[in-house]
C-alpha cells in the first residue's frame, strides 16, 4: 500500500473515533494491534486467502479479546482483513498517530543522550521544546554512548545536536583547515 491509502484508512478511523470521542484510546489500541500483527505468522494467517474467512475472523476475535480492543477498533481490523489490507497496519497506525497528534496539537521527537537522564531533566528538555515549538512535544528517549556526552533531539525532521561527538568532529575539521591554530 502507499502512503495515500494508509492516510485514507487512518482518516476514516479517525472520523469514527472522533465521533465516539475516543481518538486517543483508539490510537493506543491500534498501536497494540499493530505491534502484535508484526508477528510474521499472525500477520500471514490473517492476510492469507488460503485460510477460510471464518477462521481468520475467529483468529482476529481472539486477538481482539486478548488485547481488550473496543468494538470500533475490532471492526476496523475486520475491515482491513476483509479488504486484504491487514499487512498495511504499520503504515495505517503511523498515519493515524500523526493525524491524532496534529489534531491534539502535539509533535513527536527523539531525544538521544550518552547516558540516561533523570526524569526531571528529560521533562525540562521536553517542556523547553514544547515552548519553542508552540506544541506539546512527546519525546521518545534513547541512550547512545557514541554521543560521548550532550544530547541530540530530532523533531519533524529537524535535528538539534549538542553532542560532544559533533563538537569533536567540528574541532577536527577546524584543525584540519588550519583554523584555531595560533
Amino acid at each position: 500500500m502507499n502512503g495515500a491509502l494508509d492516510k485514507r484508512y487512518a482518516r476514516a478511523l479517525a472520523g469514527a473515533a472522533r465521533s465516539a470521542n475516543r481518538l486517543e484510546e483508539v490510537a493506543g489500541e491500534l498501536a497494540s494491534a499493530s505491534e502484535w500483527l508484526q508477528d510474521p505468522e499472525l500477520g500471514a494467517a490473517l492476510a492469507s486467502p488460503i485460510i477460510a474467512a471464518d477462521a481468520r475472523d475467529k483468529l482476529l476475535a481472539e486477538l481482539s479479546a486478548s488485547l481488550k480492543l473496543s468494538e470500533l477498533t475490532q471492526n476496523f481490523l475486520a475491515l482491513l482483513v476483509a479488504n486484504h489490507r491487514i499487512n498495511e497496519i504499520v503504515g495505517i497506525d503511523r498515519s493515524y498517530r500523526d493525524l491524532v497528534d496534529k489534531e491534539l496539537g502535539r509533535v513527536r521527537g527523539e531525544l538521544r543522550t550518552a547516558r540516561p537522564l533523570p526524569d526531571a531533566s528529560t521533562e525540562e528538555i521536553r517542556s523547553g521544546l514544547s515552548k519553542a515549538h508552540g506544541l506539546e512535544v512527546l519525546l521518545n528517549t534513547e541512550t547512545d554512548a557514541s554521543l560521548v556526552g550532550g544530547l541530540t533531539v530530532e523533531i519533524e525532521g529537524r535535528v538539534y545536536d549538542s553532542s560532544v561527538r559533533t563538537q569533536l568532529v567540528e574541532l577536527a575539521r577546524a584543525l584540519t583547515r588550519g583554523e584555531g591554530a595560533s
